[in-house]
């Protein structure tokens, strides 16, 4: 599992493209505004206009789902989406922690690591020892039998 500050990082990704998609389907989905009163006024007339390029919805037959069902639900993904975000931050360390309790805390973990790395170098050293020890009972057998071959 990653750390608390990468899931983070993901989930602001995750908003983003939460967004970035549902902005995307309002402007591709959503009926045009009126501008004005005028419903025959040209500003009105040319929103209307269909775009070059895009076909209109009546001509394809094509059958959208309801936009507001559409928009309730990307809009819930986004509330969900900002709670679990704020649920990683408050789940930082530090958050309501005063700063002499985080250097406090720092410093156990900087002497906690410190033995950490006495135990792997001890460690490291016993492996070497045993490799070496294997590596000369290896040469001992292969002499051995080398010995008893001459005879």
């Amino acid at each position: 599992m990653a750390d608390r500050l990468t899931q983070l990082q993901v989930c602001l990704d995750q908003l983003i493209e939460q967004f970035n998609a549902t902005i995307n389907y309002v402007n591709m989905n959503a009926e045009p505004a009126k501008l004005d009163t005028d419903p025959n006024s040209v500003t009105n007339i040319a929103a209307q206009a269909p775009l070059p390029g895009h076909a209109d919805q009546k001509e394809t037959n094509e059958v959208k789902p309801d936009f507001d069902t559409t928009i309730n639900e990307l809009s819930s993904d986004i509330i969900i989406k900002s709670r679990q975000i704020s649920m990683l931050i408050d789940g930082l360390p530090g958050i309501g922690v005063p700063p002499s309790e985080q250097l406090q805390l720092i410093e156990s973990l900087v002497e906690e690591l410190r033995k950490v790395e006495k135990e792997r170098l001890a460690k490291i050293a016993k492996k070497d020892a045993l490799l070496k020890w294997t590596e000369e009972l290896i040469v001992d057998v292969a002499n051995g039998i080398t010995q008893t071959r001459k005879q």
